[in-house]
């Protein structure tokens, strides 16, 4: 009772509020003033969903780095869309997906391991251990959003599972601990929670076609489909969503510099998040932006390595361009070719 009685005196608080202000309106038959509609907004904005604190009434939802009127229900529940855990693995040889299938490629400790993205659509995280490495694979196809978390966050070992919310119509994970946090993929941060604000660290990856890996990686070993889900993994749900200029989900910010669904590579600095127009990129190329002090190198094959001038490696993700400008209008630089 004592670790959530500040969060129910913000919501008794904002409630009474809000009800007053509104009383207040109705019983002079006129508008609220603006000051009064700001007043009710901001009440709003600092309380969750009932959906949100029923679901997640373990988690301190009185620290929060968002506001709650941006945490959307996906219309899914609490692992409804089931993370894997206890990823299985065949030969790349047994694959007879189409060669144009993409997917992540993680080689860590001398393994190479490709999560095809037909499975990860359905399952969103694969908490996975390679060698010492634990590791969370992460994909929102509302957002197109592919990055690669390790999942050591202060000495302890995180498994992810699917919240069921989205946060700027982006998948919002939960952390499957006693007291857990909810962490924006996007942003790679706990976003509500005891640990709001700690951020996760990036793995570095490569985002290729299933050929490609046949091609030039037939060592590696691919995510089985018999994953002890009983799921066929055939049909995409969201044909058609990456050519369409439309959001399924409200977002707070619109940019209209680039095609909204474009894929960007994300590159993320100390001081600046990079957003680089790879599909633009030229191939088998390496080319230097002195402004932003970057190098990138693009293969032929589309394997995309990211340098600091000074040779400091950089790990970086993908994102659609409309989910990157929701979270960097600020501190975000655009390399377009």
């Amino acid at each position: 009772m004592r670790k959530n009685a500040p969060f129910m005196i913000l919501v008794v608080s904002a409630l009474i509020v809000s009800s007053w202000l509104l009383f207040k309106a109705s019983q002079e038959n006129v508008e609220p003033t603006a000051t009064e509609q700001e007043e009710v907004a901001q009440a709003s904005a600092s309380v969750p969903s009932e959906r949100l604190a029923t679901t997640f009434a373990d988690v301190e939802l009185s620290q929060s780095l968002v506001p709650f009127d941006q945490i959307l229900w996906g219309g899914v529940s609490k692992d409804g869309i089931p993370a894997i855990s206890e990823p299985e693995f065949d030969p790349l040889s047994s694959a007879t997906g189409p060669g144009d299938t993409l997917g992540i490629l993680v080689e860590l400790n001398d393994e190479k391991r490709f999560y095809p993205y037909n499975i990860l659509v359905a399952h969103e995280i694969v908490n996975d251990t390679i060698g010492d490495a634990n590791i969370a694979i992460t994909f929102c196809p509302l957002c197109g959003s592919a990055i690669v978390f390790d999942r050591t966050v202060n000495g302890e070992v995180k498994e992810f599972g699917v919240s069921g919310f989205l946060f700027e119509s982006n998948l919002i994970m939960y952390d499957r601990t006693e007291t857990p946090s909810l962490w924006s993929q996007a942003r790679g941060e706990a976003i509500v929670g005891d640990q709001s604000g700690t951020k996760l660290n990036l793995i570095d990856f490569q985002l290729l076609s299933l050929q490609t890996i046949r091609d030039d990686h037939p060592e590696a070993k691919i995510l089985s489909s018999n994953n002890g889900f009983g799921r066929s993994y055939d049909f995409d749900p969201y044909s058609g969503y990456d050519t369409s200029e439309e959001t399924i989900f409200p977002v707070s910010v619109t940019d209209k510099r680039f095609p909204t669904k474009e894929v960007f590579y994300i590159v993320p600095t100390e001081e600046k998040s990079i957003a680089i127009q790879i599909q633009q990129a030229p191939q088998d190329s390496t080319l230097v932006n002195e402004k932003l002090q970057i190098e990138l190198t693009k293969k032929a094959n589309g394997e995309v390595t990211v340098r600091a001038t000074d040779g400091q490696a950089l790990n970086g993700y993908y994102e659609m361009w409309f989910s990157w400008a929701q979270h960097h209008q600020d501190n975000g630089e655009v390399w377009s070719f």
